[in-house]
């Protein structure tokens, strides 16, 4: 499934120094940092609206941008965490290495934090993170982080809020990949990318055949199988990486009957 995400902060070309630029900076190897002005953002996520103008400062001085290219690595997993991060623009996924391979938890766009329950529970990132195209991810220092928890209780309820959420979601998709076959999986994976991810029956695939495999719990093989079985039935159109689903109604019937 796919979770929405937007960016706490906007960014300038001048940066100041405070409390997590070393740490961020030592995680993403030194990438240009930005400096942020919270209160005047355009891409607040619902709980940092609940902010006021003093909370949102705090946050500013603890808080930097940093653009991450597609394929490159934000988070990575067995790593210490480098504090909260919230994805202004852009598409990422969350994969953790199982026994045998490594399997997409979530596709995120913007607005959406990610490392939350890391940052609240422990220190080392449970899963990595990975841009899938050209994407802006807003770091925010874990102990600020909590610090505007115990300040602001509306935006600690957001919080809670959102972790309830994914959740729910989590649950859902466990079912789904636990008793659908594989054209039911993997027509539920493109029509979760047209209405969640692009609003648009046509789309450009993010996934390349192997991830799309690990986002559905398939091998590679049997995705690519599958696919061309959808093109022969008239159920999408391919052409390179452009997706456009033809038949809607179909693809949802198989989805839901798995």
């Amino acid at each position: 499934m796919i979770w929405i995400t937007s960016f706490l902060c906007d960014e300038s070309q001048s940066f100041s120094t405070f409390a997590i630029t070393k740490k961020v900076a030592n995680t993403i190897k030194m990438k240009q940092l930005e400096k942020t002005n919270c209160e005047a953002c355009r891409f607040k996520s619902c709980a940092a609206e609940v902010l006021d103008s003093n909370e949102l400062q705090i946050m500013a001085q603890n808080c930097s941008g940093v653009v991450f290219k597609r394929h490159e690595r934000i988070f990575r997993e067995g790593r210490p965490h480098s504090g909260i991060a919230y994805v202004k623009s852009g598409l990422v996924k969350l994969h953790k290495t199982g026994p045998s391979h490594e399997q997409i938890l979530k596709i995120i766009r913007p607005p959406q934090y990610i490392g939350i329950p890391t940052v609240l529970a422990g220190k080392v990132n449970q899963y990595s993170v990975t841009a899938l195209e050209t994407t802006h991810i807003c770091f925010i220092s874990s102990d600020t982080f909590r610090r505007l928890i115990l300040l602001n209780g509306r935006f600690g309820n957001e919080i809670i809020n959102t972790l309830c959420q994914d959740e729910l979601e989590y649950f859902h998709r466990s079912i789904n990949q636990a008793q659908k076959q594989i054209h039911g999986r993997v027509a539920g994976a493109l029509l979760f990318l047209a209405e969640h991810i692009f609003d648009n029956d046509t789309f450009n695939m993010p996934l390349n055949r192997t991830d799309l495999g690990d986002f559905v719990h398939a091998r590679r093989e049997s995705v690519t199988r599958t696919l061309i079985n959808f093109r022969n039935d008239n159920l999408i159109a391919v052409s390179g990486h452009t997706i456009t689903i033809t038949d809607k109604e179909k693809l949802r019937t198989i989805s839901k009957l798995g």
